[in-house]
């Protein structure tokens, strides 16, 4: 009955999860993320060489949204949008092959770029790069 009973609350819990991940929205304004609002392409160094990730910022019901391709994993929403300072800070749980992993975006404006960090799994993956406006 004990172990029933620990199932149970596994699975009440993994669909509370779920539903407040599916249902997470930014709470940052689309205004206050308007220099950033665009299609960019960010361009970052990893110990296997260059490549490059899509980065759309729009306004979805008066907050700001993120979206996320490449040509090396699927599409992926972020919503987990803020600000520190001038940076806006993107975060997000993606799945590359598998493995699920936490991701930090900070993106810091440059005069007609953005200065990227790309944060994976708080500091044990770092990528720096540069993004240019589409």
């Amino acid at each position: 009955m004990r172990i029933v009973t620990r199932v149970s609350l596994l699975v009440a819990a993994f669909a509370l999860f779920i539903s407040s991940a599916a249902s997470a929205q930014s709470t940052l304004a689309a205004a206050d993320a308007a220099k950033f609002m665009g299609a960019w392409a960010l361009t970052l160094e990893s110990p296997q060489g260059p490549f490059t990730m899509n980065l759309t910022v729009s306004d979805k019901s008066g907050k700001a949204a993120g979206a996320l391709t490449s040509d090396i994993a699927p599409p992926q929403d972020v919503t987990d949008i803020s600000k520190s300072g001038d940076d806006l800070v993107l975060k997000y749980q993606g799945d590359f092959q598998g493995q699920a992993f936490a991701a930090k975006i900070t993106l810091t404006p440059q005069a007609e770029k953005l200065g990227v960090m790309f944060d994976i799994m708080d500091g044990q993956f770092m990528m720096t790069g540069v993004g240019t406006k589409k």
